[in-house]
């Protein structure tokens, strides 16, 4: 019995280590399976070039592996990317408009293949005497891309970049030719995603014809760095890049202008661009005094860029540009300082002759590969000026509650200052992307160096008059030389590490968490040195109003961010920390400054994609801001001797918070645009002037301000654009206004005052682009007013209507006429404003193939009645300026241009 027990157990054991045994080998079957079936996942990836060597942006490509079909599409750089692929054979469909398909079979022989660049041809295929249209879809929104399909706009012949750019909903340009779109200025221009020559935005618009674009992409950016690392942070730069049509990434536009008229207004522009792939070089030329800017102005300018592709990744360009400035200024100021006791009027003029030199010259060598990125730059500049200056200023003081006496002063100052100003900026940052997807890693610093020193030769007279009878009874004059030297120095440190989680392999979701350090240190060394100028021509220094000063603010910045993107969701949510520390000495005394700071704020970005054509952005940040030489320095400041500056070394750096969140709408179909958004601002331990009244002995007073820290301020503001087309886009109209409230506090005599203003601005434009004329017309109301908490101290309310009107119309094909109105009517400023109607015309004839000759005259403020009028308000400071212009006069020109474009 015992030996047949022992036997079942001996088979029993024996079938347990068979099912065991099975059983483990089944296990690691299923693991090597898995295991080799996730090392048989298939990455590919590749760039979509023209016949150039130039990237397709928005390429659609089309991969089919085994049973999968996947489509995507080319970023900027024309880059694209597929990921678990299970099947070793692939089938690569790309299409692009302009271009004709490829197809080609591929086998994948390594887990990340990089599949040879895709080369498209130019369509050139064509039935003869048939065309054949589709509908063609006006614009589309993309995450951070709104693009505009050239093809659905007007051009004419001979009509430049900037003539498409009027035509596009939600765009504007002003008379300088300065761009913006949905209210914030374009500040950089790209062609094919690229950078393009000096990047200067007014400029090639104006160069650019309009009939090689094939779409206008208005880009979001937030800088190279982010571009790499996928780590947005902050407000985006609003750039423009233009898409250009198949073959068209090369050629030659050149252009020469001569203009002389009335009032010795001249002109002269010399510029000829070489674009050729991957070169290009520019050289220009022009001076002119038809500046209608405040004074009469002269200027020259000089410069040279060049930009070479050295190979796939790598691009090197560098440019000088010398600029010379000469300005003759005729300016009126009226300034009241709102005080406790009494409210301070100042009347004055100022005439003044400028001389500025201006020597600018950058380097910068950027390579942006697929897994290494590296950006060097270094820029320099040397600015010289030569000033001499009148000014004469009358000064009055009503004393408030039951006095009424007025306190009077005159000031005559006669200035002649020398400037020299040297900077130097380096940049230096490198990036890598590892094997594993989406880890990342970023280092960088910065350095720069600025000196400032300014010789000011100072000659003061002022009158003291009596109060009662009003008449002088003193005279004070006073000789200065005051140099002040100043020198600043400051470097940064960075690094960001990306790590994912999760399944990198997820197609779906990608889930990233970024660790980030910023060191910032900025050294300021400051001299100021006051000396006096007796009668008989010695000098002496003034040792009360002479300091040597030197102070050093470093920041810290260390950052935890957590990063979810998706194709409809992406956000990010971090904080940082930011201790900082400022420290200060001053030669010959013994006390130091030794303010430390610490600083904690969320970090957040949201992105929500509602549907195609809807989104919603949510951003917000927070930034230490240091205070200045002048708001430290313990030394008083006589160079304005009617308010005496004396600084607080006490103080503490400030802190902001912004806040912002905007919608954005595109109907793709008939091209609305709709954005609005809210922003809001809250400024911790702000610095903030006090405007304390002193009483000399003959009983007038002078003005003295110091600085303080204190919280309290904020502001917030909504803004909306609407742009809405008509008639097949022949007409628009555009609608935009904004409503802001901001909170300033500055002390009065040491008591707290709280300024608070209301900014209400509302505009309506329309635009109509027919056959035989292109006009735009707006209207534009803007309503500022300032209420302070001390009821004695007065309120000020501006409002101001502006009138335009913009056409063109085309009498014959080579012969076209203009004319531009501008009627301003401005209501609650001091001093005397006019309500100048400005009406400018012109008339152009063009000549030759290509209308690349033209004659044109033109008639500027046919009325003689411009002028520059403006208004500030700073705590409890409110000052209006009004400059001369000499705005009147004709002008005749004649302009050539060289276009030559794909050939």
């Amino acid at each position: 019995m015992y030996r047949n027990n022992a036997r079942f157990a001996a088979y029993k054991f024996r079938i347990l280590k068979i099912n065991i045994t099975a059983v483990f080998f089944l296990l690691l079957g299923l693991c090597c399976g898995i295991n080799a079936q996730a090392q048989n996942l298939h990455k590919v990836s590749g760039t979509v070039l023209d016949t150039t060597n130039t990237s397709i942006p928005n390429a659609i490509v089309r991969l089919i592996a085994g049973k999968d079909t996947l489509n995507s599409s080319t970023d900027t750089a024309g880059r694209f990317v597929f990921i678990n692929l299970k099947s070793s054979t692939v089938s690569l469909l790309v299409r692009s408009i302009g271009y004709l398909p490829y197809n080609k079979a591929y086998a994948l022989t390594t887990i990340s293949q990089v599949l040879p660049s895709v080369i498209l041809k130019a369509e050139s295929n064509q039935l003869n005497e048939v065309v054949i249209k589709g509908k063609i879809v006006p614009m589309r929104l993309m995450k951070d891309t709104v693009e505009f399909n050239a093809q659905a706009f007007d051009v004419r012949e001979g009509d430049r970049v900037e003539d498409l750019l009027k035509q596009l909903p939600g765009m504007e340009l002003d008379k300088e030719g300065n761009a913006t779109s949905e209210g914030k200025a374009l500040t950089k221009i790209r062609v094919n995603g690229k950078d393009f020559f000096t990047g200067n935005v007014k400029e090639f618009i104006a160069k650019l014809p309009a009939n090689i674009v094939s779409k206008l992409q208005v880009i979001d950016d937030y800088g190279e760095k982010a571009n790499f690392t996928g780590i947005k942070s902050g407000e985006p730069q609003k750039i423009l890049n233009v898409v250009l049509k198949p073959d068209m990434n090369r050629g030659r536009f050149a252009k020469g202008a001569l203009s002389a008229g009335t009032n010795d207004r001249y002109a002269v522009n010399l510029g000829n661009n070489f674009w050729k792939e991957s070169s290009q070089l520019g050289i220009n030329a022009d001076a002119s005094n038809t500046n209608n800017g405040t004074g009469i102005n002269n200027n020259i300018n000089l410069g040279a860029d060049y930009r070479k592709t050295l190979n796939k990744a790598l691009v090197l360009s560098g440019n000088y540009n010398y600029t010379y400035n000469k300005s003759e200024l005729s300016q009126q100021n009226y300034t009241e300082t709102a005080n406790k006791t009494s409210t301070i009027f100042n009347n004055s003029t100022n005439e003044s002759l400028s001389k500025n030199n201006n020597h600018n010259f950058g380097a910068n060598l950027q390579s942006t590969g697929k897994d290494n990125f590296l950006q060097a730059d270094i820029r320099g500049t040397l600015a010289n000026s030569i000033s001499n200056a009148l000014n004469s200023s009358t000064q009055s003081e009503a004393l408030t509650g039951t006095q009424t006496r007025t306190n009077r002063q005159d000031l005559l100052t006669r200035s002649n200052a020398n400037q020299r100003s040297p900077n130097l900026n380096a940049n230096l940052m490198l990036g890598r992307h590892f094997k594993k997807e989406g880890r990342s890693l970023t280092a960088g610093g910065t350095f720069s160096n600025s000196i400032n020193n300014n010789n000011d030769d100072l000659f003061n007279s002022i009158g003291y008059y009596d109060p009662v009878s009003d008449l002088k009874v003193k005279d004070s004059l006073l000789n200065t030389i005051v140099l002040t030297r100043n020198r600043t120095r400051g470097g940064t440190a960075n690094f960001t590490y990306t790590e994912p989680l999760g399944n990198p392999k997820d197609t779906v979701a990608k889930k990233n968490i970024d660790f980030s350090y910023v060191f910032s240190l900025t050294h300021t060394g400051n001299d100021l040195e006051t000396n006096l100028n007796n009668d008989i021509g010695a000098i002496s220094r003034i040792d009360s109003l002479s300091n040597k000063y030197t102070s050093t603010f470093s920041t810290h910045t260390i950052g935890l961010n957590y990063r979810y993107v998706t194709d409809k969701l992406n956000y990010s949510l971090g904080v940082t920390g930011q201790p900082n520390l400022l420290t200060g000495s001053y030669e010959g005394r013994e006390d130091k400054i030794h303010r430390s700071g610490f600083n904690f704020s969320p970090l957040a970005r949201v992105f929500y994609k509602l549907s195609p054509n809807q989104m919603i952005t949510f951003n917000y940040n927070g930034n230490s801001v240091a205070p200045d030489f002048n708001q430290l320095q313990p030394v008083r400041d006589t160079r304005n001797l009617q308010n005496v500056i004396i600084g607080n070394p006490e103080l503490n750096a400030a802190f902001n918070h912004t806040a912002s969140i905007s919608f954005r709408n595109v109907n793709t179909t008939n091209g609305q645009t709709l954005q609005v958004a809210l922003i809001g601002g809250v400024v911790q331990d702000r610095v903030v002037s006090n405007s304390i009244r002193i009483v000399d002995t003959l009983n007038t007073f002078k003005q003295e301000t110091r600085y303080l820290n204190t919280d309290g301020n904020y502001n917030l503001g909504a803004n909306y654009n609407f742009s809405f087309p008509l008639g097949s886009k022949k007409y628009n109209l555009d609608f935009k206004g904004g409503l802001s409230y901001n909170r300033q506090v500055s002390f009065t005599e040491g008591e707290k005052n709280f300024g608070k203003g209301l900014n209400l601005n509302q505009g309506l434009a329309f635009r109509m682009n027919q056959k035989w004329l292109r006009m735009s017309s707006n209207v534009n109301y803007t309503y500022r007013s300032n209420v302070y908490s001390i009821s004695t101290l007065p309120q000020n309310t501006i409002q101001t209507w502006m009138f335009n009107l913009d056409a063109r119309t085309f009498i014959l094909r080579s012969l076209t006429a203009g004319v531009a109105a501008a009627k301003t009517i401005n209501q609650g400023y001091s001093l005397s404003a006019s309500n100048p109607l400005i009406v400018n015309g012109y008339i152009e004839k063009t000549f030759f193939k290509n209308r690349m000759a033209s004659l044109k005259i033109e008639g500027n403020d046919l009325l003689n009645e411009g002028n520059s009028l403006n208004n500030t308000i700073s705590g409890n400071v409110t000052t209006e300026t009004r400059s001369n212009q000499i705005t009147r006069y004709f002008l005749f020109s004649l302009n050539v241009r060289l276009d030559s474009f794909g050939g």
